[in-house]
């Protein structure tokens, strides 16, 4: 199944630096759909024309398609050289380059987009409740406001550049803690937040490379867990959408467990995942982190019922999830598209690790083992990509 990642996210209010840029999956209940506006071959208008392009849990294959066909939401558009394919859903538009390869899910909250190779215009009027898009890592993502930008990918990196409004392209960074965790883990826990660029019309374009490291440090846990709380107040108290703050209460319930208040980080990792279920999307593999989150603090305050349910939760979501990044995977190693490839083993790698971090939590030492010796595997794999 080719599913959807993490990318920019645009919205009609940045009131915040929390502001983040995240892809989505499908939604479970009420699907919307992406249709095709305009076909466009050799700079002329067309009806019709082929192009290759993967519904969700399909295999790409080449057809014909028509100006007004509805696709599914979570399909991946392969766009043939000469041509350009522009999608419609929500009343926003993309325009697909030629030679793009780009995957779009749209659903009745939002819509996230991510761009493997090429260039794709995006033209954003109706955020709903967010609007994502990236290029092929979500490493690097941008927040707009109901504006006109472009994303570029190139092999790993990703290029920005806004025609009409802003677009704050966020970063992750790694938060370094100088004291040791308390919680005494058998790996060590990676710790992730943002930092954002503001690109406006007329800026010149900016390339983010993947291959970047950033570090924010800070002397002890307690001094971090006070920053990213006051940071996540002041978010509340300014009505930030969800999509903004939804990782940060992730990373605040992390820094409780790795400080040793087990307790503490119940109510963040709650908090995240009400987010996903009320406001964003219930089924994006990342809510599965806080599963494991939550299931690792009812096991510190010694709540071991509710911390097996909480990891059986997210092993169902992460296999799922595994399953289908596998089938996709192998497909485009087969045919030696290495770039999306690429791309996908990355979400197969958080996959793995996630496995055994919650196979940890549940002292099954031997599935842990087995997932962590899978994600080194992988990791060195795709460094040849």
């Amino acid at each position: 199944m080719i599913r959807p990642i993490f990318f920019i996210k645009a919205f009609f209010s940045l009131n915040g630096a929390l502001a983040t840029l995240i892809f989505c999956l499908a939604t479970t209940e009420t699907y919307a759909q992406t249709t095709i506006g305009k076909l466009e071959f050799n700079g002329e208008n067309v009806d019709r024309l082929n192009i290759t392009f993967a519904t969700p849990k399909q295999k790409p294959v080449e057809a014909t398609v028509q100006v007004n066909q509805k696709f599914a939401s979570g399909t991946m558009f392969i766009i043939p050289g000469e041509t350009v394919v522009w999608l419609e859903s929500n009343g926003n538009k993309q325009r697909l380059g030629p030679g793009s390869k780009h995957l779009a899910s749209a659903t009745p909250k939002g819509e996230t987009h991510q761009t493997f190779w090429g260039t794709v215009q995006h033209f954003v009027s109706n955020k709903l409740n967010f609007y994502k898009a990236s290029g092929p890592s979500t490493k690097h993502q941008g927040a707009v406001k109901g504006t006109v930008f472009t994303i570029e990918a190139v092999g790993k990196d990703v290029r920005f550049s806004t025609q009409e409004g802003s677009v704050a392209v966020e970063r992750e960074v790694n938060v370094s803690i100088s004291e040791h965790s308390k919680n005494k883990p058998r790996k060590e826990r990676e710790l992730t937040t943002t930092k954002t660029t503001l690109l406006n019309a007329g800026d010149p374009q900016q390339t983010f490379n993947h291959n970047y490291e950033e570090e924010v440090a800070y002397p002890s846990y307690d001094e971090a867990i006070a920053f990213f709380k006051q940071e996540l107040e002041q978010a509340d108290a300014n009505g930030v959408d969800a999509e903004y703050i939804v990782e940060e209460y992730t990373l605040l319930g992390e820094l409780y467990l790795d400080a040793g208040n087990p307790s503490f980080a119940i109510d963040p990792f709650e908090r995240a995942i009400a987010l996903y279920e009320d406001e964003l999307d219930p089924n994006d593999p990342l809510i599965a982190e806080n599963y494991i989150g939550l299931g690792e603090a009812n096991y510190g305050i010694e709540n071991y019922d509710e911390g097996v349910r909480n990891c059986n939760t997210a092993l169902t979501i992460i296999s799922e999830d595994l399953a289908y990044n596998k089938e996709d995977f192998e497909y485009f190693v087969s045919i030696e598209d290495y770039e999306t490839a690429w791309s996908i083993g990355m979400n197969i790698l958080d996959n793995y690790e996630n496995l055994g971090w919650c196979y940890d939590i549940l002292l099954n030492y031997e599935e842990s083992d087995k997932y962590y010796a899978l994600a080194n595997d992988l990791e060195s794999q795709l460094t040849q990509y």
